[in-house]
């Protein structure tokens, strides 16, 4: 009877450890965390969320979560039209990831920390579509403001970040590799995915990745085609009009044959033999919202990495695609009418970095599971072999087994207020200045007059079918009166798109990054 009272002890005392250290490193979710303020967002009550999480990112602003929250904050504020706090926000968020970015390797007690919790308990450090789309609305909220030169920045870190996306998913993976060399770990990656069951349970679960156009890695269209149309609208040399050439192409070649861009690429031919751009306006239509996060179950071969261990269930995150959005929007003006196509599905952007950040997360959810399945097996060993307790030994591996469960948590953390889709129309201003927003799947509509200048940008945002969408406008370029290209540069024989196959090869390379 003492020793069972022993054994007793011992079971509450571990369990008791088990949830202390759940509840201290955060026993809710991001999901549960934001889901008020998602549930406002939905409904399109902008203010009203824009009080909330700035509340919120301010508390947590010394915490592992930061960047995210910073992140929400500046969307939010920025649909709301609070533009200067919105840069605020994401420059805070900016600092963070910078920092981040410029450190050699992740702190091992940061590691540490993941390997007997789980991975939401790292830092986030956001993912490189998060970083594109934050210095992108930098660059947006700056053009609103006027300031074309601080906007020119933000759209050359935009530029950098896509570049750098490629070196910093790399390393992180190697790092993880480092890190189970530490923790004596030996993880051979191509063998655990090649295990009939593991390799079954991740087709079936992540078959959705395939199904999205493939836009070249790290890389946002909408990004690249409003590089295009600044550095044209703004252009104060022909290294200018070089670079919107090249973005042109390359925005080209992601969404195919695009008559909008065929139309941009033949105003630029136009600009650079010395005539002036005529009165332009584009309509961006972002709409809906981007892949949430679900947890699922994989069973992981834990003994390819520690002879003795069984399989192991671990809980990995899986997107979770949002349908309720306004599918079209359509720019009447004069009895003609535009209907927005698409530019850039943010469900694609997201899916193929999550896709090929996939490795990393099964890596790092493998370093994990086999120090907790060790340490919970050792340890319910160890107790029963030096006290000859079974009831001490089981008490041992039932509440290992019970931490197990409660700390494995997959990271559910992702930018929940970024769009499904960017959508685009392109026309010749109308003389009376005058154009209407119609959305065939709710019927709102709205009539604007369009700012003075000649190239005219109407942003449209929506959040869902039952939301009310909001319009911002900016001007891109006020007036043609300066000339800024010189004589001596002209546009290669391929800037001309009629579909020949000649010119396959060329808008195909497009996608790829500048050199």
């Amino acid at each position: 009877m003492k020793r069972n009272g022993k054994g007793k002890d011992l079971f509450g005392a571990v369990f008791f450890a088990c949830l202390t250290g759940w509840f201290s490193s955060g026993c809710a979710s991001y999901s549960v965390q934001t889901k008020n303020i998602r549930r406002n967002w939905h409904s399109g009550n902008f203010q009203s969320v824009a009080k909330e999480i700035s509340a919120e990112a301010e508390k947590r602003k010394n915490t592992k979560d930061a960047v995210i929250w910073r992140l929400e904050q500046g969307a939010v504020l920025r649909a709301a039209g609070q533009l200067e706090e919105s840069n605020q926000a994401f420059d805070m968020a900016e600092v963070l990831i910078n920092d981040f970015e410029q450190k050699a390797k992740i702190k091992i007690g940061q590691e540490m920390l993941a390997s007997v919790t789980n991975l939401a308990a790292l830092p986030y450090e956001g993912f490189a579509y998060d970083k594109i789309m934050m210095n992108t609305y930098k660059a947006l909220n700056y053009l609103k403001l006027e300031d074309y030169e601080t906007a020119r920045v933000e759209l050359n870190r935009a530029y950098e970040r896509q570049k750098d996306a490629v070196y910093i998913n790399r390393a992180r993976i190697e790092r993880a590799m480092e890190e189970g060399k530490k923790q004596n770990l030996s993880i051979d990656l191509q063998r655990v995915s090649n295990d009939p069951r593991f390799k079954n349970q991740l087709e079936s679960n992540y078959a959705d990745l395939k199904e999205f156009k493939a836009y070249a890695d790290y890389v946002n269209p909408l990004t690249v085609y409003l590089d295009a149309l600044f550095f044209m609208a703004q252009a104060t040399g022909s290294s200018d009009l070089e670079r919107a050439r090249k973005s042109f192409e390359r925005v080209l070649g992601m969404t195919g044959n695009n008559t909008y861009i065929q139309q941009d690429l033949e105003i630029l031919q136009e600009v650079i033999s010395g005539q002036r751009i005529p009165p332009a306006t584009y309509v961006i239509f972002e709409t809906g919202l981007a892949p949430g996060r679900e947890q699922i179950r994989i069973d992981l071969p834990l003994f390819f990495i520690t002879p003795g261990l069984p399989y192991a269930g671990a809980a990995f995150p899986k997107l979770k695609y949002q349908s309720n959005y306004l599918s079209g929007l359509t720019v009447s003006y004069k009895g003609t009418n535009e209907s927005t196509v698409l530019l850039s599905s943010m469900d694609a952007v997201v899916a193929r970095e999550f896709d090929n950040t996939l490795p990393l997360v099964i890596t790092k959810t493998l370093i994990a599971s086999a120090i907790k399945a060790g340490t919970t097996y050792g340890a319910s060993k160890g107790i029963t072999r030096g006290t000859d307790n079974n009831v001490a030994g089981l008490a041992a591996f039932v509440a290992g087994t019970m931490y197990q469960v409660v700390m494995n948590q997959a990271d559910m953390r992702t930018w929940t207020t970024l769009p499904k889709e960017f959508q685009f129309c392109r026309f010749l201003t109308p003389p009376e200045r005058k154009i209407e927003l119609t959305t065939p799947d709710s019927g709102q509509g709205m009539q604007l007059t369009l700012q003075k200048g000649i190239v005219n940008v109407v942003w449209v945002k929506s959040v869902s079918r039952s939301s009310p969408f909001v319009v911002q406008q900016f001007v891109l370029l006020k007036d043609n009166t300066k000339d800024v290209v010189p004589p001596e540069v002209s546009m290669p024989a391929t800037a001309s798109y009629s579909g020949h196959s000649g010119n396959k090869q060329q808008i195909q390379k497009s996608g790829e990054l500048l050199p």
